[in-house]
């Protein structure tokens, strides 16, 4: 069995690594090369830092020049994820039957996609090189997170505030939309491999639902709001155990 400042290491460094856009082949096969050297070494009385024989970000920065980019993989992740970005926008306003485009959500939400994407691929990048702790895991991912949360917050409220929409709904355009972003949701979970891309959307758009058929008052959707929002954490602190449950057992 590693020690557990080996498995971080490793998992950081997979992290990083596939936040660098390296083929997850080759990084599964590095790790477990990598995994097996620390086991003996962690044997003889060595730890990782007599096996790499240099700092970890040195360590990653050179493996990192040596990989070539999976440009084939990329290809096929980004599309998936700007239309996942635009079908997490476009689906609650649809439910609820608001939907509607201006010039400014036209313009703004893929530069909003494009920003969010290099904050966090830095964001999990530095984490990685950089060995974070669990706590600054933590605060790195809520202020990351809130950085995004803030411009996605100022291209709503300026879209709304200063200009014209463009194009307004009716019920036919509801349900046209509402398929193709449950469509989108359900291709990225089987190119995921991960159920949480319908998760989220799913427990997200439950106020919007009650919302738009009952007539319950607002303190009964807010209440649903708030429990549709724990939920969510549930949903992903059990993804997480998950996880961590396959990879005790991968150990």
């Amino acid at each position: 069995m590693l020690s557990t400042k080996s498995n971080t290491f490793i998992d950081n460094l997979r992290m990083y690594l596939m936040m660098s856009g390296k083929n997850e082949q080759e990084i599964s096969e590095l790790t477990e090369e990598l995994k097996d050297h620390l086991i003996e070494a962690e044997k003889s009385g060595k730890s990782i830092d007599d096996i790499i024989d240099q700092t970890p970000e040195q360590y990653m920065a050179s493996l990192k020049q040596e990989m070539k980019t999976d440009y084939k993989r990329l290809t096929k992740f980004l599309p998936i994820y700007f239309l996942g970005i635009f079908a997490y926008f476009l689906l609650g306003p649809a439910v609820r039957g608001e939907f509607q485009l201006n010039i400014i959500q036209v313009i703004g939400l893929p530069i909003f996609a494009v920003i969010g994407l290099l904050i966090y691929t830095y964001f999990l990048q530095q984490a990685g090189r950089k060995q974070f702790s669990m706590k600054k895991f933590f605060l790195g991912g809520v202020v990351s997170s809130s950085i995004v949360t803030l411009i996605a917050i100022l291209i709503l409220v300026v879209s709304n505030l200063v200009v014209e929409p463009f194009f307004i709904d009716n019920v036919i355009t509801d349900m046209i939309v509402i398929a193709i972003c449950c469509s989108i949701f359900v291709v990225a979970a089987i190119w995921s491999k991960s159920w949480l891309s319908l998760w989220l959307p799913a427990i997200l758009i439950i106020p919007d639902v009650f919302s738009r058929f009952t007539n319950w008052d607002i303190e009964k959707i807010l209440i649903i709001q708030i429990a549709s929002f724990v939920l969510m954490f549930v949903a992903l602190l059990v993804n997480i155990w998950i996880i961590e449950k396959g990879k005790k057992k991968l150990a």
